[in-house]
């Protein structure tokens, strides 16, 4: 494998594992909003933000043919 791919693929990594911290951030954020019973408006945009990450992470994962499935935190085992 020649440098350029090495280099692209370690971009691709930080990129995707910074993106899986993200959404995991994001919905633990989100429950903690909904637990507390803040305004619609507020859990709207969080999870408007949680959709636009999943989307960018699953763009990313499909440049190598790879699929996640991501739970809400309140089904994740």
């Amino acid at each position: 494998m020649d440098m350029k791919v090495l280099e692209d693929l370690h971009d691709w990594t930080a990129k995707v594992a910074r993106l899986i911290e993200l959404v995991a951030f994001t919905n633990k954020t989100l429950q903690l909003h909904r637990e507390l019973g803040d305004t619609p408006s507020i859990i709207k945009q969080y999870e408007r933000l949680l959709a636009e990450q999943q989307q960018e992470l699953d763009e990313l994962l499909r440049t190598y043919g790879l699929t996640v499935k991501l739970l809400p935190l309140e089904t994740a085992a």
